[in-house]
């Protein structure tokens, strides 16, 4: 009996290493990261106009909407019930704007990564990853690593890309810098190279997640006007330090916590019918 049971025990821990064995996914060489290089780094087949579900830790039911033309785009987040709560804004590499809606003022990308220390992606090249690309525009490098990944390289930025063929498309996009604590997006549920699921984590633990919806190609076109708002005021916690400490009122840094979440898990997600005009 006891023959019996060492037999079964091992036999059990064997299929557990052939189980293991298949399931790993072998390192990708050079040859096919050239391959996944070259296809993921085409351009897009006409702008992108996307819908996705926004989910963060404080909220299931926000909605994120994606339109662009050309090198111009626009980033809206929406409540369930329609009412607009901020919209971002930028055209090409320049500087983005973010549109504080409910307080009726704006927020230049420099003052917002002072604020809450956000630095990560460019959104030209997040665009060109929500539609099934490399993130990467040109001037950014992009390079084989000797583990089986990719590295982009862009201004004051990098990230380490891992992808997947058959066909290729980029499963995760992690910051590289010195030390923890950088941002890591995994894109999930491919139609094509076109993810379905984006999960978004910074390294202080909050988190943001895109089921998308809908996503359509337009021939490039006018974006509708922006609003004319004035600059949000900043206040001084330290006057008496030479620079200060710049910081939105309660109400104000509210709605930034609503868009980019409290630290936590996600929610359970619910499945919805997804629309691709064209996954490619």
């Amino acid at each position: 009996m006891r023959i019996k049971a060492g037999l079964s025990a091992v036999l059990l821990i064997a299929l557990m290493v052939l189980a293991g064995c298949r399931s790993a996914a072998p390192t990708l060489g050079a040859t096919d990261l050239e391959a996944a290089r070259l296809r993921l780094s085409r351009p897009l087949p006409g702008s992108p106009v996307a819908l996705y579900h926004l989910r963060v830790p404080s909220s299931g039911g926000l909605r994120l909407s994606l339109l662009t033309s050309g090198e111009a785009g626009r980033l809206t987040v929406s409540e369930p019930f329609g009412s607009a709560v901020s919209l971002t804004a930028w055209v090409g590499s320049g500087p983005a704007t973010f549109f504080d809606l409910r307080k009726g003022c704006r927020l230049e990308a420099v003052d917002l990564e002072r604020v809450l220390g956000i630095s990560a992606m460019p959104l030209p090249q997040a665009v060109r990853l929500l539609a099934g690309r490399l993130p990467a525009v040109d001037g950014d490098r992009v390079s084989i690593r000797s583990d089986g990944r990719l590295l982009v390289e862009g201004v004051g930025w990098k990230a380490v890309i891992e992808v997947a063929p058959e066909p290729w498309r980029v499963m995760s996009a992690a910051e590289e810098r010195v030390g923890d604590g950088g941002w890591k997006i995994k894109l999930s549920d491919h139609t094509a190279s076109v993810p379905g699921v984006v999960h978004v984590k910074r390294g202080n633990g909050r988190w943001a997640e895109l089921e998308l919806v809908r996503l359509e190609w337009k021939i490039t076109g006018e974006l509708p006007p922006l609003p004319e708002l004035p600059a949000c005021v900043l206040a001084r916690s330290h006057p008496e330090t030479s620079e200060g400490t710049a910081q939105f009122s309660m109400r104000k840094r509210a709605i930034f916590v609503q868009v980019l979440g409290r630290q936590g898990f996600p929610r359970r997600r619910t499945r919805v019918r997804r629309t691709r005009e064209s996954a490619v």
